[in-house]
């Protein structure tokens, strides 16, 4: 198709990433239709190498092209300015080749980069937040030396420049979204919610036959109490939930086991357990491609969202809360966290709310999951409802369109 508006999509993360699949590929595959797409990623090594034909199968014959960089973790500081600077000669030997028409930058870690191809391009600039990220990096404990201050503040200070310079700005939530207002970072002209989404043709309807499989192929007996979760672990991701609901299954006499759907080490994970006095054998441990998540999913019976609590966590869109109800899982969550209490208190019979983390009230959740039957079409109803991908590729072609016409801008 000639004339398609070129777009230059970065990121901080990786296409190979499960969110970078979920998140990214799931919407540009359908905006490719209308859109030519040059995406620049920093990939992970080890993931990439064992994801990487699957992207390049998934956007074949597609107005796509992918230019992964190879993301370094070591030395510290140092890898990174050598890796954005790798970014950067890529995103200028592919855009001084046919210019770009608007740079869609997700996540402030590569400001810079976007920035710097604003300016050199005369494109409009989508800042797709996805959160506060240097927040993110000091509250898990990532820039805890004294050495990341400095760091920290220059990305403070990028963050409101890409406010300040972009076309148009998103946030995943509505808390986050009124946290920029109430700082008059963006007018609400100029900002939009657009929360995370589910690919419903990956994470498919609930199946008993999958749940027995599943339960089978991991050695869980039909009659144990799952508890599972989905994702990253440390960092701001935590493992209270899990330990809490755990212990209160055996406080019920309630045959449990943990199942941790993540690419997270193994090591770490059953020494962590261990200091929180859990016994391996209560854990299952897997490590999964994206598209076989949902397989996993089936075989729990509760669904854990735990972050860390902290002002980033407004801008947080538990991804994972729409694959659970997806998948027929009901979740449980710490208060205040982003948009889940309000989805929560919206559908109902969908999940608990954790407010004072006693016991009394971890054991009230537990005699809750199994007084109340579980209705799995009702849940994957209400992750169709909101976090519909059909619905998010509608907002993201809307909002292009406003930046490259001009329309509603500032």
């Amino acid at each position: 198709m000639p004339n398609k508006p070129k777009i230059l999509f970065i990121m901080y993360d990786g296409l190979t990433d499960p969110l970078g699949q979920s998140q990214v590929l799931a919407y540009i595959k359908r905006l490719s239709v209308n859109y030519s797409f040059d995406i620049v990623g920093f990939e992970k090594p080890l993931i990439y190498e064992k994801q990487k034909e699957i992207i390049n199968d998934a956007i074949h014959n597609l107005d796509i092209s992918w230019f992964p960089v190879v993301y370094h973790k070591k030395p510290a500081i140092l890898s990174t300015i050598y890796d954005f600077y790798r970014g950067w000669l890529v995103v200028r030997r592919q855009g001084d080749k046919h210019n770009y028409d608007l740079i869609h930058c997700r996540s402030s870690a590569i400001g810079g980069i976007a920035l710097a191809a604003k300016k050199r391009y005369g494109a409009k600039l989508l800042f797709d937040m996805r959160g506060w990220w240097a927040d993110e990096k000091k509250e898990s404990g990532a820039w805890n030396s004294i050495i990341f201050h400095p760091i920290y503040f220059y990305f403070k200070k990028l963050e409101k420049k890409l406010f300040k310079k972009s076309d148009f700005a998103l946030s995943l939530t509505k808390s986050g979204y009124k946290e920029i207002l109430d700082k008059k970072l963006k007018n609400s002209s100029s900002l939009a919610i657009i929360p995370t989404c589910v690919n419903f043709n990956i994470f498919k309807k609930y199946d008993s036959r999958i749940r027995n499989n599943i339960r089978s192929k991991l050695g869980i007996k039909e009659v144990e109490f799952v508890i599972l979760y989905s994702g990253s672990l440390g960092g701001n991701y935590k493992i209270d939930i899990i330990v809490n609901l755990h212990k209160a299954a055996k406080r019920a006499n309630i045959k449990s086991r943990i199942l941790l759907v993540t690419h997270a080490n193994k090591a770490d994970i059953f020494l962590a357990m261990k200091a929180k006095n859990i016994p391996s054998d209560d854990l299952v441990i897997v490590s999964s491609n994206y598209e076989d998540v949902h397989l996993y999913l089936m075989a729990g019976d509760i669904g854990v969202i735990d972050y860390k609590r902290s002002f980033s966590t407004i801008g947080r869109s538990p991804t994972k809360m729409g694959e659970y109800w997806a998948c027929g899982l009901p979740v449980v969550s710490k208060g205040n966290t982003a948009d889940v209490d309000s989805l929560i208190d919206k559908y109902e019979n969908s999940g608990f709310i954790v407010k004072t983390e006693t016991n009394e009230e971890y054991d009230g959740i537990i005699n809750r999951i199994l007084m109340d039957k579980v209705n799995k079409e009702l849940l994957r109803g209400y992750s169709i409802d909101y976090f519909d991908l059909k619905s998010g590729v509608d907002a993201y072609n809307d909002i292009y369109e406003k930046c490259l016409s001009g329309e509603s801008l500032k």
